[in-house]
């Protein structure tokens, strides 16, 4: 161990070329450019063979060694530090006794955790506040689309399908004038009529998927009493509709689709097969349900089940729908025994989505 006498020892402080007093801890104020601690050791006998070593823990990685009296820190980040610096006579063993001072480096307002945990804040403040402004934002712009839906489904159905129901009995009545069911121009009002019907239901088709379907944000059940109660009460026919399963939350979406199946099932049936009972069954599965609309009227041949498929029976726009829906719709009819669109689709994807 080195005597007393050659121990190192801090002599000053230099903070910005200005002296201070070394004592155990100091205080930087924030924005500090340069500190410059002075030690030295006494060794009378030859001064030139000293060395010393030193090292501002918790900002270098290791020990410097040197013969010159003084370490030059510049811009030290914020944070706690302790310097530290030894003395030995050239060749020999390092010191044991260290001298020491603490040194803490004050930051800026906004270098402080404080001010980061209130930059957060004030950003996620932002954040959810532009994110309601762009939600009220596209709520009103959706709210003028849905109203000039609305007023485009009105206008069709005032004058559009007004129109067609028109020439459909007009049709008609020239149909009786000319007294002949099997003549040429009898043939002719025959397949301008069913030009029309078909016309008809594509309009029909149209004005569903314009208008705005409050009920479609119900549940299914609810959405298709609503939609067919109309329907039933019109015709006087006997429709039941019977929910099987526990019913769980579907998409607008999803449900505005299947609503429409169901009407436009329901609808062929009553136009085409005369049925006394129509019999609406829906069926909750695990990850998937199935729509079933049967009736008990007419049906058709298989011989003329194709025509029938492609034509003013609308099948094509509700395999569509289901398709849509990544599902699928068979038909299952013969003559006599009455017709069953039965529509299969998963709804796993679909719950509480777009």
């Amino acid at each position: 161990m080195l005597p007393a006498a050659h121990r190192a020892q801090l002599t000053g402080v230099l903070l910005d070329d200005a002296s201070v007093a070394t004592t155990d801890k100091l205080e930087l104020s924030p924005g500090l450019e340069d500190l410059v601690f002075q030690y030295n050791s006494q060794n009378l006998a030859n001064p030139a063979q000293m060395e010393f070593r030193y090292k501002l823990d918790g900002y270098d990685r290791d020990w410097t060694v040197t013969r010159s009296r003084g370490a030059h820190y510049r811009k030290l980040p914020p944070g706690h530090y302790h310097f530290l610096v030894e003395a030995r006579n050239a060749g020999s063993a390092w010191n044991d006794t260290i001298a020491s001072t603490a040194v803490h480096q004050q930051p800026y307002f906004y270098q402080a955790w404080w001010f980061y945990a209130l930059l957060c804040v004030l950003i996620t403040a932002g954040a959810v506040r532009l994110f309601r402004w762009r939600l009220v934002r596209a709520k009103g712009e959706l709210g003028v689309v849905l109203e000039e839906r609305n007023r485009i489904a009105r206008e069709w159905h005032d004058t559009l399908m007004a129109g067609f129901a028109a020439i459909s009995w007009q049709m008609e009545t020239t149909a009786r004038l000319l007294g002949s069911e099997t003549g040429p121009a009898a043939k002719a009002c025959e397949l301008a009529r069913n030009m029309v019907r078909h016309c008809q239901a594509e309009a029909r088709r149209i004005l569903w998927d314009l208008r705005e379907n409050q009920e479609a944000t119900g549940p299914l059940s609810s959405a298709l009493s609503n939609a067919l109660r109309p329907l039933s009460a019109k015709q006087g026919i006997d429709m039941r509709l019977q929910v099987e399963g526990q019913e769980v939350a579907l998409a607008p979406g999803f449900v505005h689709h299947l609503v429409c199946i169901g009407q436009e099932a329901v609808t062929n049936a009553l136009r085409h097969a005369v049925p006394n009972i129509i019999s609406v069954h829906l069926q909750y599965h695990a990850d998937w349900l199935s729509l079933s609309v049967k009736d008990d009227g007419c049906g058709f041949r298989a011989s003329d089940k194709h025509a029938e498929l492609h034509g003013h029976f609308g099948i094509p726009v509700m395999e569509e729908r289901a398709r849509k829906l990544g599902g699928s719709l068979r038909v299952e009819t013969s003559a006599g025994n009455g017709t069953e669109i039965l529509v299969h689709v998963p709804f796993q994807m679909q719950l509480h989505g777009g």
